[in-house]
């Protein structure tokens, strides 16, 4: 189920902090998901396709589940129904770690209205697929990344996969 609403061009008034990035949440309904159409794309096998919506208005912001395999949770409790956010309030979808806040005009993060966010299969890192590798370990969907002066022996090895489970 798809849903769609008007969105105003009015400022927005709240934000979702995820690593080094902000999105806007303008009024209206913000989707939040796996799928290509949602406003926020979180790459992560965890996530459901529409997992989750953030409806703001003129009073709040709520988010609400959207009936997804493994549910949100919003400072570590599972949400029933719409929630309420708050300032500073932690949202697990998935694997994944949003903050809530209030938008404020200056701010040292990159803003952005839409993103999508990559979860490296080599190293389980996320990261904003605009990057093109991941920052943590340079994997990208091609392979490793390759070192700028190409000497790196190590840049033309093929990534082991892990079997088992992974160590800690």
């Amino acid at each position: 189920m798809t849903m769609r609403t008007l969105r105003s061009a009015a400022p927005p008034k709240y934000r979702l902090r995820f690593l080094l990035q902000e999105f806007n949440l303008p009024f209206g309904i913000t989707i939040i998901g796996r799928a290509d159409d949602c406003q926020v794309t979180l790459f992560d096998p965890s996530v459901s396709r529409q997992h989750a919506r953030i409806i703001v208005d003129e009073r709040c912001a709520l988010i609400e589940d959207l009936k997804s395999r493994n549910g949100c949770r919003v400072n570590g409790v599972k949400i029933q129904g719409p929630v309420e956010l708050a300032e500073g309030d932690r949202i697990r979808i998935g694997t994944q770690e949003l903050v809530f806040g209030v938008a404020y005009e200056s701010s040292h993060v990159q803003r952005r209205d839409t993103g999508s966010i990559c979860f490296c299969a080599a190293c389980r890192t996320a990261y904003a697929s605009e990057m093109g590798t991941c920052p943590n370990c340079g994997a990208t969907a091609r392979g490793p990344a390759s070192s700028a002066g190409g000497d790196d022996e190590s840049a033309t090895q093929p990534r082991r996969r892990r079997s088992g489970p992974p160590s800690h």
